[in-house]
């Protein structure tokens, strides 16, 4: 590909905007001033970026995705915020991405993230590294999403939630409330079902490792603080999901069997 960008004629470059290397603009794509996008992303036909908009090398966006917006935020008073978009990410057909409320805030995907057709990301989100976001997902303000989770089709979840690293989250599932690290949930109202097996061998986690998360789990359930303390001291990830909790604002999901 050609160290210069290439823009297409019906394509709209504001001046000041900064295209890197092998930038590929698609017809009617508009880039606005104070946007910046790294060395071979394609920003595919119709996309819009705004300004403040800040998109990783090798990121692929659109078509017809905007990203950018001015936050649904009746607290934003057009102060200067942004969207950052990390490399290589997949930003899929008609997603939005809504810049933060707060001066110099940021609403963030990470890298190597896959956000499908519909996804719409609102203000100070803030999602990690490698999440599968599917079909017409919907994150309210403030959502925090870890690395690796993969949320499913129609997933809607409240303003501030959280969901834990690896977590799997069911399709057409609602959410007010925080989802842990390693757990399985779906529901409406959502509750944990049981660990998301299924990318913990993906990643290796098998054997003494894996029913160690089984043993904290049940843990959490019946509310065994001394086993999950035990567990924790052992295993660093059963101490990230203590953590998490203890973290919490507004309280993790009930599971779908107590005790």
């Amino acid at each position: 590909m050609s160290a210069e960008p290439h823009v297409h004629p019906q394509a709209a470059v504001d001046p000041n905007a900064v295209l890197g290397p092998g930038v590929a603009v698609g017809p009617f794509v508009v880039v606005e001033r104070d946007v910046e996008v790294g060395a071979n992303a394609v920003l595919l036909p119709g996309t819009i970026l705004l300004p403040g908009t800040r998109v990783g090398a090798d990121a692929r966006i659109g078509p017809h995705a905007v990203i950018g917006g001015a936050p649904m935020d009746a607290r934003f008073k057009g102060e200067p915020s942004g969207v950052d978009i990390g490399a290589r990410t997949v930003l899929r057909e008609h997603v939005t991405v809504h810049r933060a409320t707060g001066e110099g805030a940021r609403t963030t995907i990470g890298e190597d993230a896959l956000v499908m057709v519909g996804v719409h990301v609102s203000h100070n989100g803030r999602v990690g590294d490698r999440v599968v976001l599917t079909n017409v997902v919907q994150l309210g303000g403030h959502v925090e999403i870890g690395d690796d989770a993969v949320l499913g089709a129609g997933a809607s979840l409240h303003q501030f939630v959280r969901v834990g690293r690896g977590a799997m989250l069911g399709a057409v599932s609602g959410f007010n409330q925080d989802v842990l690290p390693f757990s399985l949930a779906r529901g409406n109202p959502a509750r944990h079902y049981r660990l998301n097996a299924v990318g913990l061998r993906r990643r290796g986690v098998t054997g003494d490792h894996y029913r160690a998360l089984e043993h904290a789990l049940r843990a959490i359930r019946r509310r065994d603080h001394a086993a999950l303390e035990e567990l924790a001291s052992a295993w660093p990830e059963v101490a990230e999901m203590r953590d998490f909790m203890a973290a919490s604002r507004r309280g993790t999901l009930r599971f779908v069997t107590e005790g």
